[in-house]
């Protein structure tokens, strides 16, 4: 078996590097393994491509779900349908692997992907009106969520969950989202005022919040979360409830499970794809199509 292991050095704020000989070491006894360290944002996917194109039976994201993000849009732009990918979580919030059950230590991980088993998973895309698009492997956000990912660009010293939990704590204190949308959820549509629309194929994001604890990799669904204007008060409560998947129960909550979602927002929209910035404001999103793409990659889990 051909494995190429991508390796992000950046991932989990420039703390992934020092896991470049282990991980090195422990591929080393189960025959090897060619290990490319990525240069620039984006550069995962072009890697990704080449070593589906150059015949690779794996290819293993070595990184957080940044990573694994850029990776995934490499394997299924390539066209590569027999390339299988592997993860090795050494980022943030390692919600991909969290959510297919791999084991979040690189010495389990490493083990995973040479006797683990083949599984099809699905996928998300997502277009804009502009003519864009991305796939995303474990969730979207658009509003305030996105703006939490817009936080953590500027975070330096906490890591891991706490910083998400501190990026959330800055965006509800400063960055007060009312968005119109208008939104057809397959043949469903509705009209309302929303302080962010959060999708998943997995159940997790940042690291601990389970804003879709109901998604399945697996099912052609994607589940959508949308909240309601509320107070700040009211928002850290059911942030608190979310570290659980409780929050669903809230009148001012609703989810949903489907497989297209076209939506429109009056304001240009904050958007992030696997906790990846895929538009700012100044980007003037205010289209965007949301598709599920059954069994699109085969993951070793």
């Amino acid at each position: 078996m051909r494995v190429k292991i991508i390796m992000n050095p950046w991932s989990d704020k420039q703390r992934a590097i020092q896991r470049k000989a282990q991980i090195e070491t422990l591929t080393q006894q189960y025959g090897g393994a060619d290990l490319t360290m990525t240069e620039r944002p984006g550069h995962a996917t072009e890697l990704a491509r080449q070593a589906a194109d150059d015949g690779y039976d794996l290819v293993v994201a070595a990184g957080g779900d940044g990573t694994v993000h850029e990776v995934v849009n490499g394997l299924v732009r390539g066209g590569q349908s027999n390339t299988k990918l592997g993860v090795i979580p050494i980022g943030s919030g390692n919600d991909f692997a969290f959510g297919l059950g791999i084991p979040l230590t690189v010495e389990g991980a490493i083990e995973r992907l040479y006797g683990g088993e083949e599984r099809l998973v699905d996928l998300g895309r997502v277009e804009d009106e502009h003519g864009r698009f991305r796939y995303f492997d474990n969730n979207f956000g658009l509003g305030m969520d996105a703006m939490v990912v817009v936080r953590t660009e500027s975070i330096t010293r906490v890591y891991g969950f706490l910083m998400y939990l501190l990026a959330v704590l800055q965006t509800i204190a400063f960055y007060y989202l009312r968005m119109q949308i208008h939104v057809r959820f397959d043949d469903e549509i509705i009209s309302q005022e929303t302080l962010l629309l959060a999708m998943g194929i997995g159940p997790r994001g940042g690291g601990g919040f389970f804003l879709t604890p109901d998604a399945v990799q697996d099912d052609d669904l994607i589940q959508s979360c949308t909240v309601s204007p509320i107070s700040r008060p009211h928002m850290v409560y059911l942030l608190i409830k979310s570290l659980k998947g409780r929050h669903v129960t809230s009148k001012h909550v609703t989810m949903r499970q489907n497989r297209r979602i076209v939506i429109d927002v009056n304001m240009p929209a904050p958007i992030h794809v696997d906790g990846e910035m895929f538009a700012y404001p100044k980007d003037d999103v205010r289209q965007i199509t949301v598709t599920s793409v059954p069994g699109a990659l085969r993951v070793i889990v």
